[in-house]
Order: C-alpha cells, then structure tokens, then sequence
C-alpha cells in the first residue's frame, strides 16, 4: 500500500505528496465532491447520495494526515477521509494510462486474433477474456464450432454483449435479392467501408456468420482504420488533421428510412487517440463548402486515407465458412467483400459500442 508523506495547503488546494515523490494537486471542491462517507456516497450502488447543486462552497478548516490516510474537517465541520491508494487514482498520468486504449495496429494476415470454440466462450471466463481481449487489441475475434443457423448465431452475439436494434431489426440475415436498393444485397464486391457512418451513434460489433454459400468467391475482406489513419498522420499529417476536425456528412434511404449524420472520419478520444474510424466512400453526402480550399482538402484528404485503406498489402482477405463467426469493432475496423456467384447467406447482427465495452470491463480488461 502507498503511503503520504506530506501534506501542504496552498489556499484552496491541497498538494499531497506521496512515498514515491510524486505530488498531486487537489482543489477542495473536488475533495469534497469525492468525499466517501456514507452521507456523501452509496457504497451499494457506487453513486453519490447528493445533486450537485447540493455541493457546499466550503473551505478548509483542520487538515491531518499520517502515512494511511488524509482527513479533512471542513468549516461546516462534516469530517472527509481518504486513503492513498484512492487519492493516487487521480493523478492525471496515471489516471489517463489506465482508461487509454492500447490498440495493437495490423496489415495484412493476422494470426494472433482469438480463435475460440463457442461453447469456451460462452461458458469460460477465460475464453471469454481471450475474446474480448482480441477485440480490444486488433479490432477482431472468431468464435467457432457455432451451429450454422440464425438461433445459434444469436447466442453468441448475445454473450458478445447484446443485440442492438436497427431498421434492419435484431438478427438479420443477407443474401442476394434482385431489386432491392442496397449493394449489401446483390452480389458484386464491396469495397472497405465502416457500416451506419449516418447514424448518430454507429454500430459498435458487427457480427457475421457464413449460413450457407453454394458458389464462389465472396471473401470477407478486412483492413485496419486506425492502422490507415496513422498511416495518414505519418505521410500527410495535414490531411489527417482535417479529417478529425472536418464533419463529413453521411446520409442513407432504405426501405422508407432516411438518415443523415455528419461527424468527423476520423474521431479522437480526449487524449488524442484514435477512437472511431467512420468512412463509407459511398454513403456520403453531397456537401456546401464555405471556401474552395476546404472542398480541395475534403477531396485530397479522403483521397490519401483511402489510399492506405485500399491498399492490397493492408487488406485481410479470408473465406468465412459456415460454423465460423467474425465479430470486429466496427469503430476501428473497415470491412467488404469480393463479388460472388451462387446463393450466399450471411447472418448477424450489431452489438453496441456501450454494451461490448461493458463486457470487457466485467472482465476487468479495461476499466
């Protein structure tokens, strides 16, 4: 256990300093705000037991300390304490570690993505880390041994955290069928695109299973984003920089549906890390631009990061077979296929970002 090893007021703040040298600053709101005792915060249900506009202004009035603990008894005399393994939570380089992602970036053939039979993932703790581990690491998982039908595809994406509705429903399955306004059901290749970049909060998961081909051809085809996008900060950093403050408008119509979003292609996290890759080159809106500049760095910039997503070299290309399962973080990772011939039928569904991440830190992969 860590211990303090002294305590200095400098007037709202507290700068404590700890057995290791480091020294974090707190201001008093925030100490009081975290105080844990029980009139402060519910221990059962991990919330504050108080509105925010129940918060005190209050000050300092007696500060003491020993190696285990800091105590602060306010001017309204409601007494906080706090332990140093608690206070070191929230010093910011090691509270920004501990919440970034470390995201392992691929081309090409990754033979480290989790290979896990169905029934150890879904009755396994330790398979199911396996899982969700491969997930946050590449963006990709496989489950297999799974029966090829609807119902047994559906178990799965259950334990991957959920099914998230949409207008295509819950479970749904794909095929060719002759008139219907999207290229996902007719049976020419698809190039690599994320799916619902016109929503406002995109898929998290998006699951697949190969029920039935009885012809050729149709390969899944994989690329990273956040691999494409460094990639782009490297080579054009200029053109990376606009596409992750520019808001790209997206808009799809299907079936009576019309939606409409516009949002960075490339999103960054509050550290400045990737966070969500949204590109789908042919979903895109037609869009007014303010200056001729802009419209030239929209088209260049796009250009330049589907380039690198497009590049054969950082493409996975592989058969999904009946029994197999692919789930990949439709955040990150960039998806198509080749054209095929014969009846192919691909079922599945989407997983929520909130959900799938909620399954992760119930493992305590993230927190």
């Amino acid at each position: 256990m860590r211990e303090i090893e002294s305590v200095q007021r400098k007037g709202t703040t507290l700068n404590v300093k700890f057995d290791d040298g480091e020294t974090i600053t707190f201001e008093d709101c925030w100490l009081r705000d975290n105080c844990r005792c029980s009139k402060c915060f519910n221990a059962a249900t991990k919330q504050r037991a108080f509105h925010i506009l129940d918060l005190p202004d209050v000050s300092f009035q007696e500060i003491e300390f020993n190696k285990s603990g800091l105590t602060v008894i306010w001017n309204d005399d409601h007494v906080s304490t706090y332990t140093p393994d608690f206070l070191l939570q929230f010093h910011n380089k090691i509270w920004s570690n501990s919440r970034r992602m470390a995201p392992k970036l691929w081309r090409g053939k990754v033979p480290e993505v989790a290979r896990i039979p169905a029934h150890t993932f879904i009755n396994s703790t330790d398979g199911a880390k396996l899982i969700f581990q491969s997930l946050l690491d590449y963006g990709l998982a496989f489950v297999e041994q799974v029966e090829p039908t609807l119902e047994a595809t559906e178990v799965v994406c259950k334990a991957l955290g959920g099914i998230q509705n949409t207008l295509f429903g819950g479970m749904w399955t794909i095929s060719p069928e002759p008139g219907v306004n999207d290229t996902a059901y007719m049976n020419i290749a698809l190039q690599q695109h994320t799916d619902l970049s016109s929503f406002t909060e995109p898929a998290g998961l998006q699951v697949f299973h190969c029920l039935r081909h009885d012809g050729i051809g149709g390969e899944s085809v994989v690329s990273d984003g956040f691999y494409a996008a460094n990639r782009l900060k490297e080579e054009h950093p200029e053109d990376f920089a606009f596409l992750t403050q520019y808001n790209v408008e997206a808009e799809y119509m299907f079936d009576g549906h019309s939606y409409r979003y516009a949002a960075p292609a490339i999103e960054l996290d509050r550290f400045g890390d990737l966070k969500a890759i949204r590109f789908n080159s042919f979903d895109r809106a037609p869009i007014a631009f303010d200056k001729p500049e802009e419209c030239r760095a929209y088209y260049r910039s796009m250009k330049n990061f589907a380039k690198y997503i497009e590049d054969p070299a950082c493409q996975w290309q592989f058969k999904l077979k009946p029994g197999t399962i692919l789930a990949f973080d439709n955040f990150r990772v960039l998806h198509g296929r080749t054209g095929f011939t014969g009846m192919r039928v691909i079922g599945g569904t989407y997983v929520a970002r909130t959900d799938w991440l909620d399954k992760a830190r119930s493992l305590e992969l993230i927190k």
